[in-house]
């Protein structure tokens, strides 16, 4: 079965009807046309800036997956400018044919639009024709939008239709919202507007907040001044009294945006749904009777939705969910709480990648998101039963793997952002099968349960890695990873004490004598490096039952609990080492010694004396280097450490030699007979290391590093850098660019 066009739906505040309607429209028409849908459903409209609200434009950028075909954007329901220029921008980077709703004409869109005209010409025709009145205002939409325009037109059709001449005063332009009927109210309280008849606004919001401000200024609705609404919203019919209103075409207008991107997308017209036209919903607010029956209807829906916000509210489900301390256990418990979500037939909860990585193994400081990241659904729920879980990662650019599956049927999905403040989780996918609905108003409130109860999985994560990591650090070395001499004693109570029915041990040290040489000629780094590499040959030499440690700071131990074991390590442990001193990376092959001691473990026995006489007893020596008779060697490993760790300061021979008591002749050669270059050589070679480090690391000027680095002249720095390094100290820092960034690709 060839692949479904999965069509894109851009859109916010799905649980308003107004909105609910359009989906029913875009929904019904995709299933008759065989597409799947793919609702991408912030939870706001972005009206209110916060951290948290603004993280939902993450889920945004699920517009540029390469499976959707088409996208249908309703503009309108995003009420800010900023976030609108965003989707703008996401949806010209598609690439993909864009279908705008109910909106002016765009540079770079298609439009589609109902007629508004004829509609609000009926609303204002039931007020002339019906009531009689004629001194009639209008509070239309925004200027310069298409609906305010077409209502406007509406009205001043009506009017001219029936022969009433319009006010200079009679017309204003509103902003569906609060804020302009509330200035027009006081218009009217003033008296700079006359009083009319009976107002139209262009919407229900406005009409509501008018019918609210006179009946508080004590002017009677309808008695005194009738006001009209349009959208025919389930908040206008609950309002006292009850808004007259128009149930505007919206299913139409979805079914037919579908339609023509379908057309551009394939070139084919495809069969039409049955039109579902818009009609006049009656109230009180003009001086009509209302309508029972669909007071009734509303009603119970209201009821139905009311029951389960209770039972939401004074339930469990936020307490039980958020004691979950895994992904695991928070999937198990949220699949006893999808009930909430009436009529639902299928639910998904995605993860990002490094969501889960952050509650398993990782911390991470922010956790963003891309199209493109890794998802993995940790909980797959239909209306019935849970569905068996997938343990892999799919690509979100595929946003579900429900729309690569073999269905016979077509899907409506709506994916809403999980996350909390700046941090992104995932999202969440609802599907409420073949009947072509959106979610409730509920869904906001049980969605943000789920967030609140994902961060709380993830702070346990970081906080148990935390109390781990401690622990481990007061029981572990931190420079080799084995027990410290505190871990060796705990573990020594648990496994090898005279409780645990052994009667003797074998305690053996492992002293590192050619450490200090190591650190006098290479540093601490390259020291610190050995004895690391040392620790991880030794722990690979014992078996389960023994305990390997570092017991002093250049010293480790093995306690076995079998006897003559030391000679069986101590050839393993050579072995090993010898097989090193070619590899730069874990060359351990250093002089050291071994010890050991048989301790009787009873009441009376010591861990710490046994070990003391271990280090005493020494059974075996392993000597690479042959040991020097020369007094002046660790002061000349001292002294180059000294360069090594300041090369920038003033070195004079002359001055080094007289420190200590020797010819400058004899200095240089016995320098350069153990460490093999000259003072000189050593000098020069780790100031250009030193340039190296502040090239990469840090934006100083050229002129700067070389003055750092205890140069005196710019261009003598350039000459030697170039002598040692083969290019010029530039063209090494423009390298080691461009090698960052490969590697951060």
């Amino acid at each position: 079965m060839s692949r479904r066009i999965l069509i894109g739906v851009v859109i916010a505040d799905c649980h308003i009807d107004f909105q609910s309607e359009i989906l029913r429209g875009i929904i019904t028409q995709a299933f008759k046309s065989n597409c799947d849908i793919a609702v991408i459903a912030p939870l706001h409209d972005f009206s209110v800036r916060s951290v948290h609200k603004d993280a939902e434009r993450s889920v945004l950028d699920l517009i540029l997956s390469d499976s959707i075909d088409g996208i249908i954007y309703d503009r309108n329901t995003f009420h800010d400018e900023d976030i609108c220029h965003h989707i703008d921008n996401l949806c010209k980077r598609s690439e993909k044919p864009v279908m705008l709703l109910d909106y002016n004409d765009h540079k770079s869109f298609e439009t589609t639009s109902v007629d508004d005209r004829e509609a609000f010409e009926t609303i204002t025709d039931h007020l002339i024709n019906v009531h009689g009145y004629k001194k009639i205002y209008c509070l239309t939409g925004p200027k310069n939008t298409f609906s305010g325009e077409e209502r406007l037109a509406g009205y001043k059709s009506s009017m001219k239709k029936h022969n009433i001449n319009i006010g200079k005063d009679w017309t204003e332009y509103g902003d569906f919202w609060t804020e302009a009927p509330k200035r027009y109210a006081k218009r009217i309280f003033s008296g700079e507007l006359e009083r009319p008849e009976a107002i139209v606004c262009g919407n229900d919001v406005m009409a509501i907040t008018l019918t609210k401000l006179f009946t508080d200024a004590g002017i009677r609705v309808p008695e005194d001044i009738a006001i009209t609404g349009y959208d025919a919203s389930i908040e206008g019919y609950q309002s006292s009294p009850s808004i007259t209103s128009y149930s505007r075409p919206n299913f139409q207008l979805g079914a037919e945006a579908l339609r023509r991107l379908y057309r551009i997308i394939t070139g084919k017209i495809c069969s039409k749904v049955p039109n579902e036209n818009g009609e006049l919903r009656l109230g009180e607010s003009c001086g009509c009777s209302e309508n029972p029956g669909l007071r009734h209807s509303i009603q119970r829906n209201i009821s139905i939705n009311s029951r389960f916000e209770t039972q939401l509210l004074y339930g469990d489900m936020l307490f039980d969910i958020t004691n979950a301390d895994n992904i695991h256990t928070f999937a198990d418990r949220l699949d006893n709480y999808t009930y909430f979500l009436h009529k639902m037939r299928r639910v998904r909860i995605c993860l990002t990648k490094s969501y889960v990585d952050a509650t398993v193994d990782k911390n991470a400081e922010e956790l963003s998101f891309r199209t493109g990241d890794q998802m993995k659904v940790v909980l797959a729920k239909s209306a019935i039963w849970r569905e068996s879980e997938s343990h892999g990662f799919f690509s979100s650019s595929d946003i579900l793997p429900d729309y690569s599956e073999e269905r016979s049927y077509p899907s409506a999905f709506f994916i809403s952002p999980l996350h909390y403040n700046n941090n992104f989780f995932g999202y969440c996918a609802v599907s409420f099968g073949k009947e072509p609905r959106s979610f409730s108003s509920l869904y906001l409130k049980w969605i943000n349960y789920v967030n609140v109860a994902l961060e709380q999985v993830r702070i346990k994560a970081i906080m148990n890695r935390t109390i781990l990591n401690t622990s481990k650090a007061l029981l572990y070395d931190h420079l080799t990873g084995l027990l410290n001499r505190s871990g060796i004693e705990q573990e020594f109570e648990t496994k090898l004490s005279a409780a645990s029915g052994n009667r003797f041990i074998e305690c053996m040290t492992f002293e590192l004598g050619g450490l200090k040489k190591a650190y006098y000629q290479s540093g601490e780094e390259k020291s610190n490096s050995i004895m690391a590499a040392f620790a991880k040959k030794l722990r690979s030499c014992i078996h389960g039952r023994e305990i390997c440690g570092a017991w002093a700071s250049q010293t480790l131990c093995v306690i076995s609990p079998e006897s003559n074991r030391v000679s069986t390590i101590y050839e393993q442990l050579c072995g090993k080492i010898r097989e090193t001193q070619f590899s730069s990376e874990e060359n351990c092959n250093i002089d050291f010694t071994v010890g050991v001691c048989s301790l009787e473990l009873d009441s009376s026995s010591d861990l710490s004396e046994a070990m003391y006489k271990a280090t005493v007893n020494r059974v075996y020596t392993y000597t690479i280097s042959e040991p020097t008779s020369n007094p002046q060697f660790e002061k000349l490993c001292l002294l180059r450490n000294r360069i090594m760790k300041n090369p920038e300061l003033p070195w004079k021979i002359s001055e080094i030699a007289e420190s200590l008591y020797l010819s400058k002749s004899y200095l240089q050669k016995i320098y350069k007979s153990y460490f093999g270059r000259s003072i000189i050589e050593e000098m020069i070679q780790f100031r250009i290391d030193n340039a190296k480090t502040l090239l990469a690391q840090t934006d100083m000027t050229v002129t700067e590093i070389s003055r750092e680095c205890g140069y005196s002249s710019y261009n003598y720095f350039v000459r030697q850098f170039r002598m040692c390094e083969g290019c010029s100290p530039s063209e090494y820092r423009d390298e080691q660019k461009r090698k960052a960034v490969e590697h951060e690709n």
